[in-house]
């Protein structure tokens, strides 16, 4: 570096930049002298004249490639200091520091020549005006562009050869763990291994990833994750699931025991510059594979099935895959395929659940074209429900047996997740407390700090126990006799399971997609009719024909409906022939449970008359002998109130359609009889001796009346009309002594009024 006859007065004049670089992190912390000597440049350009407020030093690309200069704003600071003619001189230990990508390099060479500047390394000062200086340093530019280029393949070539044998060291997922000698082995914290396993144990069930986010959020699960940078590097955090944790679970392979090197592909995306962007490859594409290089969690076989299950979970608007269950009534949704063009049908649900269609309009939706075909969902599931019905009735013995082993190890699976979790929180409550106790007492600015923090283990403890033991009473309480004997009954009864209330359209859905693979429909629109085929998951075809109801079938009530209704309607009001209609699993035509409006409704429709109105003032009683609670009061010379706290109590028999509306009562010659105190009480307990003798309270005593236990009489404890009145008792089965002869006679008036 001694050629003091290319450094001109104008050039000490500017500044001296000392530009310093290191390729990687791991140099800067590991090559120490290399990063020494550059800054040892200051004292060269100092010895070659330039005043210490002249020198500056560019040290911004610490650990950072010379490849590109996007990413070094360092390098751009230095090209920026040139083109404004501030700098007379740059100095590097070589020219690679500047470097490596011939671009960057002969525009540096380039600006250099202009503004006359000099480029100075430990081999001497290069005069970029002169030819050949300038051909000196394009040869070392492209020297060194080439030397990386080398470096590089060298060095991706003993990558390969790593991941070829399965030897690479990569960051491995939550679950596992690496020893000092570089062995991957599954997670020693048994809360982790337990976590991990429910994620795939609960997918296999459910098949659909959101389904078993909502497992862990519903009985307040965790889910680890591991902490890849930062001071907190390897440690694990518990957090709440969400789904993106549990997708990226499902489709890493090291789950499965598996390397793979290659799941990424870099591409250019189009821009000013143009930038870089990853694009994830399907398994086919990966480029190197090697099994049984870590413990699994699945099979690699599974690990592929868990794959595919979620590509067909997805719902695109090409239609292409089969989406997942979702709530819906369409049983069918995502199976059904035209048989004409081979599109995937959608669902139109037009006016309504009863009135949805499978229709393929792909033709219409892609070219304006008429659609394909269509035809009513409703009778297109009725029949593959019946069909999958009648293929599983033979597996109920199974399906029973493995109802109850998946309800119990799913409840041992949850309450060991919990005691984990609580063994975790009391340790750390622990930990917290040894770390306050060893601390100084004087030194009372970490104390309470610590202090602060074993408060909080400790309350975060006493949550999770009183959470845990809620759960203990509510889900994860042992299933009684009655619970199991229900659960062996509904699983030996699979149309008793699938007809269930609490059986959802979800849990329907899931069921038809373990035995059916697709449906084919192929309808006949001046028939009425479509010609289903159902593909088996074992590849067997069954055909079935299906005819769609007559036009306004819904508008029209089952003949045997209405002659139960006409026999009913003397003798009950409409509520209750609404109850005993669905009592015996009867439903309007659409569907839908019998209300009082709807048999109503339909009374009015067919001119049905009824004998026991409830809302109306023109009739004082009812064929069933319930009279208005008005009529009650003037038999028993009572105030409305009191026949409304007596009906309450259980006194009297009452009959109401809904709250607030008009009671009705039943008033017969034994009720005015019990009521009015004619009646002979002799030998019967008041309703204060029986409380005393059950131990019970007056309303417990009542409550047994309302149940039916006891019949009230009411009579006065002394001589009428300023005796008290008191209730006396007579248990259901005992023979009545009643005097009814002022009954009769209250009754007769009441009919001549």
């Amino acid at each position: 570096m001694n050629a003091p006859s290319k450094i001109e007065p104008r050039h000490l004049r500017l500044q001296a930049l000392v530009y310093i670089r290191q390729s990687t992190p791991q140099q800067v912390v590991n090559n120490q002298e290399s990063t020494r000597r550059q800054y040892d440049l200051v004292d060269r350009a100092r010895q070659m004249g330039w005043p210490e407020t002249s020198i500056h030093v560019i040290d911004d690309d610490l650990g950072l490639s010379g490849a590109s200069s996007q990413q070094r704003g360092g390098f751009q600071r230095l090209v920026a200091a040139i083109g404004l003619g501030e700098v007379g001189i740059v100095l590097v230990t070589e020219v690679s520091r500047l470097s490596r990508c011939n671009s960057d390099w002969h525009r540096v060479i380039e600006l250099c020549a202009v503004f006359r500047t000099l480029i100075a390394d430990e081999d001497g000062i290069y005069d970029p005006q002169s030819p050949n200086d300038q051909l000196l340093l394009g040869v070392k530019g492209t020297l060194f562009a080439a030397e990386l280029h080398i470096l590089q393949t060298r060095m991706h070539g003993a990558l390969l050869n790593k991941a070829r044998r399965g030897e690479l060291k990569v960051t491995l997922p939550v679950g596992y763990r690496r020893r000092p000698d570089g062995i991957a082995v599954i997670d020693p914290d048994d809360a982790v291994h337990q976590a991990v396993c429910t994620v795939f144990e609960r997918f296999a069930v459910l098949r659909n990833a959101r389904a078993v986010q909502r497992h862990f959020l519903d009985n307040g699960l965790m889910l680890p994750r591991l902490v890849q940078s930062g001071p907190d590097a390897g440690r694990i955090a518990w957090m709440k699931p969400s789904y993106q944790m549990i997708q990226k679970m499902l489709v890493n392979p090291a789950y499965a025991g598996t390397f793979v090197y290659g799941r990424v592909k870099r591409e250019a995306a189009p821009g000013d510059p143009p930038s870089l962007v990853e694009r994830r490859r399907p398994p086919e594409e990966w480029d190197i594979v090697v099994q049984d290089v870590y413990p699994a969690y699945l099979s690699f076989d599974a690990y592929l099935a868990n794959r595919r299950q979620l590509r067909d979970n997805l719902s695109n608007f090409e239609c292409k895959n089969r989406g997942a269950p979702r709530e819906g009534a369409a049983l069918l949704h995502g199976l059904v395929v035209c048989s004409r063009c081979g599109s995937r049908m959608t669902v139109s649900y037009g006016r309504g659940d009863q009135h949805r269609r499978y229709e393929c309009r792909r033709a219409q939706a892609n070219y304006a074209e008429p659609a394909c075909q269509s035809f009513l969902a409703r009778e297109v599931d009725r029949i593959a429900a019946e069909a999958f019905l009648d293929a599983v009735r033979p597996a109920g013995l199974e399906t029973t047996i493995a109802a109850l082993q998946g309800l119990a190890e799913e409840r041992r699976s949850i309450d060991h997740q919990w005691r984990l979790r609580l063994e975790r929180a009391r340790y750390e409550a622990r930990m917290a407390q040894r770390q306050y106790d060893a601390v100084d007492p004087d030194n009372r600015l970490v104390a309470r700090e610590l202090e602060r923090r074993w408060e909080s283990a400790l309350g975060a403890v006493e949550q999770l126990e009183q959470e845990y033991a809620h759960l203990q009473r509510t889900e994860l309480s042992p299933l009684t006799e009655e619970e199991t004997e229900e659960v062996r009954r509904l699983a030996s009864d699979l149309p008793a399971l699938w007809h269930a209330e609490t059986t959802t359209a979800v849990d329907r859905k899931r069921l038809l997609r373990l035995a059916i693979v697709e449906v084919r429909i192929t309808a006949d629109a001046p028939t009425r009719t479509a010609d289903v085929r159902l593909l088996w998951s074992g590849g067997a075809e069954t055909r079935h024909t299906v005819r769609c109801p007559i036009l306004g079938w819904h508008l029209r009530t089952d003949p045997d409906v209405l002659a139960f209704i006409r026999e009913l309607a003397g003798q009950h009001p409409d509520h209750h022939i609404a109850n005993r209609l669905n009592a015996q699993g009867l439903r309007t035509q659409t569907g839908k449970p019998w209300t009082y409006d709807r048999v109503a409704s339909m009374r009015r429709v067919h001119r049905i008359p009824t004998g026991c109105p409830v809302d109306t003032t023109n009739r004082q009683d009812r064929s069933d002998g319930f009279v208005p609670a008005a009529v009650a009061a003037r038999c028993l010379g009572q105030s409305r109130a009191a026949i409304r706290v007596w009906a309450h109590d259980g006194a009297l028999s009452t009959d109401q359609r809904r709250s607030a509306s008009k009671i009705w009562v039943r008033l017969t010659s034994e009720d005015i009889a019990r009521l009015d105190g004619t009646a002979d009480v002799t030998g019967l307990p008041a309703l204060s001796e029986v409380a005393a003798q059950a131990g019970l309270t007056r309303a417990a005593v009542w409550q047994r009346v309302r149940e039916g236990a006891f019949i009230v009489y009411r009579t006065s404890r002394g001589p009428a009309p300023s005796g008290q009145w008191e209730w006396r008792l007579r248990p259901v089965g005992a023979s009545p002594s009643l005097n009814p002869g002022s009954a009769h006679k209250k009754m007769e008036q009441h009919h001549e009024a």
